[in-house]
């Protein structure tokens, strides 16, 4: 950014204005979560003259601040509405922790219930401040019984409070305090204090008080000014380190005070209508970020591209109405991704979502053939457009580009019929080739790896010894081949790992049915009547091993020779992946 003006501050004097609301938090921080423990090493560290980082503020207009500011905690601000000079965009942590210590609010710490005073001891400051003792902390109730509660405790243990380091007219009081206490109480201990003390004492507090800090200052940005905006929420994203992912929503929270709109409650709203998407994100707009998926949603159905420099710039104008459609779309979105037949994708439990970036594009497209009340063809062009892009993986990267990229090219296609979205020319071109394939698949990461879950789901693939519809039963993915009987004979686990783990040896049965096939021979699992409840034939096939990958299994014994198990394993898993890519094919439109 152009301006940027690099500068030296004096800490106390911006913790001042910390305290009186001049220096502000935009509402995108997250809170402050310091320890005793930790404050107590920042105030050692000053009081030692150690570099403690650079601190980054926005400055601001006082009555026009680009974010919604919130006070730090603690703080005592001059005006009941905020009227901030700067936003602190890095440095939260370390200014709340020293307004925590230099003015002592009636609130908790982290791990901590119950307020904490801070104690500086004199001695060890002069003497050996490297020693940790040089900084303590302690409650109330602690500090009465060290009698740390009363100035003259303080002065018999020479032990300073942090509050009275706020300021020099403070700490000037309690130095002279001293003064005159030690002059009536102990004339050898005063001549001490006077000759060496007070001068030494003065010196490192002033120390304290006037300790510099590097700060970035970055220029005033109008709220008109979109892509300053933009840069400002790059920069703290790029900075944000709390451990807690911050997304643009979080920032288009604080964006939209100004106008009113409080996304917050707009999502509460949402998730007490919407069944699925109250589940689906266990009410929380972060998780799986469905409170970005409904901002992206809104981008796309407003012809925009739903990336964060956008989104955190969407215009205010129906911006209620358009968030109420965006999340409703959601929520038929996730309609059409949990349903267990053609017309859905198969989703059945949470964990075998492929990709929660698909969301947005399916959510719109379906709001836009619905709108315009198009026929199956529409629909078909969604459900091609689905499977594609789980099993070319498009959305493993990219996720905001391609997104526009899909929706705006299915719209056309439907406005005009003349010019095929490239994800069916891309799909036909690989997904239709001879050579592709799914077995280096061997995750739940992989989208591939979950479409196929999803795919047998929708083709019907029960559990073998119970027999019940998949929707009735808590089923996993487990071995076809058990990993145990192939080590047995000769597959490694570790040099075999992709081959053994691959999608193509893996299906969705129960924890008791994989207990009783674990350590068996394919061969002699499929003959025993406790784990198929009916014909083998009709209960294995829709978990897409036909006649030819069945025989191969009837191979595999206790006493097959090392080689042929290799050869019917390896076998099998084409014969499986041949009859997978079939299914893959015909849900994707690929024409070969």
């Amino acid at each position: 950014m152009k301006d940027i003006i690099p500068d030296k501050r004096n800490l106390l004097h911006l913790v001042e204005l910390g305290m009186n609301g001049k220096v502000c938090l935009p509402n995108f921080q997250r809170d402050f979560v310091w320890s005793s423990g930790e404050i107590a090493d920042l105030i050692r560290s000053i009081l030692r003259g150690y570099y403690v980082g650079s601190l980054l503020l926005l400055r601001c207009d006082p009555n026009e601040p680009p974010f919604e500011p919130i006070a730090l905690r603690g703080a005592q601000p001059t005006h009941t509405t905020l009227q901030p000079e700067y936003l602190v965009l890095d440095g939260q942590q370390r200014l709340t922790s020293l307004l925590y210590a230099l003015y002592a609010p009636e609130v908790g710490l982290k791990n901590s219930k119950k307020p904490r005073k801070f104690y500086v001891d004199l001695n060890l400051l002069i003497n050996e401040p490297d020693d940790d003792g040089l900084v303590i902390d302690r409650t109330e109730t602690e500090a009465a019984k060290e009698k740390l509660n009363t100035t003259e405790g303080q002065w018999r243990q020479r032990k300073i409070p942090v509050t009275t380091l706020s300021t020099s007219k403070l700490f000037l009081e309690w130095r002279d305090g001293i003064d005159d206490w030690l002059r009536e109480n102990d004339e050898v201990g005063h001549r001490e204090f006077i000759t060496e003390l007070r001068p030494r004492w003065t010196e490192a507090i002033t120390d304290f008080q006037t300790f510099q800090v590097p700060l970035i200052e970055l220029p005033q940005v109008a709220d008109s000014d979109h892509d300053g905006v933009s840069r400002i929420c790059a920069i703290f994203e790029k900075l944000n380190s709390t451990g807690v992912d911050l997304s643009v929503y979080d920032l288009l929270t604080a964006r939209l005070y100004r106008k009113n709109i409080k996304l917050h409650t707009l999502w509460e709203e949402s998730i007490k209508e919407h069944d699925l998407l109250e589940s689906w994100s266990d009410g929380k707009a972060d998780t799986h970020k469905f409170g970005v998926l409904v901002l992206r949603t809104m981008a796309l159905l407003r012809n925009l591209d739903p990336k964060a420099k956008i989104l955190i710039n969407l215009e205010p104008k129906n911006f209620e109405e358009d968030w109420r459609t965006a999340a409703a779309a959601i929520e038929r979105a996730l309609e059409i991704i949990t349903h267990v037949s053609s017309d859905g994708f198969g989703v059945f439990e949470k964990k075998w979502m492929p990709n929660y970036g698909l969301l947005p594009v399916l959510a719109a497209l379906r709001v836009k053939l619905e709108e315009r009340k198009l026929g199956d063809d529409a629909r078909e062009n969604v459900r091609r457009w689905y499977w594609a892009s789980l099993f070319l993986e498009r959305y493993s990267s990219s996720v905001e580009s391609m997104s526009r990229k899909d929706y705006a090219e299915m719209v056309r296609y439907w406005d005009d019929s003349q010019t095929l979205p490239s994800i069916f020319e891309e799909a036909d071109a690989q997904i239709g080739a001879p050579g592709f394939t799914i077995r280096e698949s061997a995750s739940s990461a992989s989208s591939v790896y979950c479409g196929v879950f999803a795919l047998l789901a929708i083709n019907n693939a029960r559990d073998w010894r119970v027999g019940e519809v998949i929707t009735l039963q808590d089923l996993e993915d487990h071995h076809i081949f058990p990993k145990s009987y192939l080590a047995k004979h000769g597959y490694s686990s570790i040099t075999n790992k992709t081959v053994i783990n691959s999608i193509l040896n893996r299906t969705l049965i129960s924890d008791d049915t994989n207990r009783m096939i674990r350590d068996n021979a394919p061969a002699a699992y499929v003959l025993d009547e406790r784990i198929f409840s009916g014909p083998v034939e009709s209960l294995i096939n829709p978990h897409f091993v036909d006649y030819d990958a069945l025989s191969e299994m009837k191979i595999a014994g206790h006493e097959t020779e090392n080689a042929n198990v290799k050869t019917a394993f390896e076998s099998f898993c084409n014969l499986r992946e041949r009859a997978i890519l079939i299914h893959i094919r015909e849900a994707c439109g690929v024409m070969t």
